[in-house]
């Protein structure tokens, strides 16, 4: 007589750590090719089921990512400046042990968030990415808490590198996203910062920008070339914002200053200029678009940003012919820049590209109508004229792409 056969416990009915998000249209096209493939024969009714509940819908941006997004941010800039602000109603040590204190509880806090989402198999929720956001202000308090204690005065630079560096470290350490944004924010903003605490003329300011875009972009690249990808959005994206701002800036009419360049802005385009070499190698074709943007992006930030004009331009309606000729250099440069990181967005499937790039030329060119094209050209012609030149280089491109899929159908076997 056999003995009966010994059951074996059940799992916890935990989530498949398989699971991935996928936006609405993502799943839209899955479910799509997921028929097609079953009616091909390609795959069973059986097998389609599974591919399908690997995925379930969410969205990038929603109310929740918002909000706390957003409460992270201004929670996080009240607790750094209370501190900056000192309170003298506490002991320096006690101010800084209670900070600590609250720094190590929201890693802590965070990385246990992290450690629920690992083994649940859930889908990344917001909430931990806006404890890390707050761990990483936190640790920004903790960095001007004690510059204080030392005497360390409050508006330096240097305080800044240091909580930059910090985050970054934690971001890397964890692969997370929002302290990654927090750290790019930072050490570009540092970056900026020295270089206009020593010269802040318009070259100094415009080329600094987009001297750390560029260095952004080459990152972005070297990130997706190292198995890195979803770190490398906030340096590309950051990166292209950099780019454009820088240009927007050097594009005024406005110069101000006589360019002054300091010792650290030099080496800042040294160093983005050797990550551009190294981005090439390493990337795509696609990659090499994407450094070749912001590449061309710091020369013309440059080149404005050093032409400078013989006499401040206070009437639009008496400009002299240097002025004119910069002004139409300096739209069709940042008309072709800004064009071409909208149609990277579009490549590279990510809309904020895209809408940062549309709204940046927008803007652009209404500064431009108003500040230099009224006597010749109204805001609504300069409108047209641009929005001439977009369609005919978007109906260029779909031919282009049109052509490729037709000679793709004619050479497939």
């Amino acid at each position: 007589m056999t003995a009966p056969p010994s059951a074996t416990p059940a799992a916890p009915a935990h989530r498949d750590p398989a699971l991935h998000a996928a936006t609405p249209g993502q799943l839209q096209w899955l479910e799509g090719e997921l028929r097609r493939w079953e009616a091909e024969g390609l795959v069973d009714e059986g097998t389609a089921r599974t591919i399908r509940a690997r995925y379930v819908a969410t969205r990038r941006l929603t109310l929740s990512r918002i909000v706390l997004t957003l409460g992270a941010c201004f929670v996080g800039l009240g607790v750094v400046w209370l501190v900056a602000s000192n309170l003298d109603e506490m002991p320096p040590a006690l101010r800084f042990g209670l900070l600590v204190l609250v720094w190590l509880g929201l890693v802590a806090a965070a990385e246990v968030l992290a450690t629920r989402r690992d083994r649940d198999g859930e889908i990344a929720s917001p909430v931990l990415g806006a404890v890390r956001l707050l761990a990483g202000a936190a640790y920004g308090a903790v960095v001007f808490q004690a510059a204080q204690s030392l005497q360390v005065p409050a508006y330096e630079p240097l305080l800044v590198a240091v909580w930059a560096l910090g985050v970054l470290l934690w971001a890397y350490a964890v692969r997370g996203t929002a302290p990654l944004v927090l750290g790019v924010v930072l050490l570009a903003f540092w970056f900026v910062w020295q270089v206009t605490s020593a010269s802040d003329d318009a070259f100094s300011v415009s080329t600094s920008l987009a001297a750390a875009g560029l260095a952004g972009a080459a990152l972005g690249v070297v990130h997706t070339a190292v198995g890195w990808p979803e770190l490398a959005v906030p340096w590309r994206e950051l990166g292209a914002v950099l780019v454009l701002v820088g240009l927007f800036v050097a594009a005024l009419p406005y110069a101000w200053g006589e360019a002054d360049a300091t010792l650290v802005l030099w080496v800042g385009i040294a160093a983005s200029l050797l990550l551009a070499a190294v981005a090439l190698w390493r990337g795509g074709r696609l990659d090499r678009l994407e450094v070749g943007l912001a590449l061309l992006g710091l020369a013309a930030t440059a080149g404005l940003s050093l032409w400078q004009l013989d006499e401040a331009v206070t009437d639009t309606a008496d400009l002299p012919p240097g002025a004119w000729l910069r002004a139409v250099v300096a739209v069709i440069s940042y008309l072709l820049i800004a064009s071409g990181y909208a149609v990277l967005g579009g490549m590279r499937d990510t809309g904020r590209l895209t809408w940062v790039a549309t709204a940046a030329l927008v803007v652009f060119v209404t500064v431009q109508a108003f500040a230099v094209f009224a006597p010749i050209l109204s805001g609504a012609a300069l409108f047209l004229v641009v929005g001439i030149i977009l369609l005919g280089t978007g109906i260029l491109a779909d031919r282009g792409r049109r052509r490729l899929l037709r000679e793709a159908r004619e050479t497939r076997p």
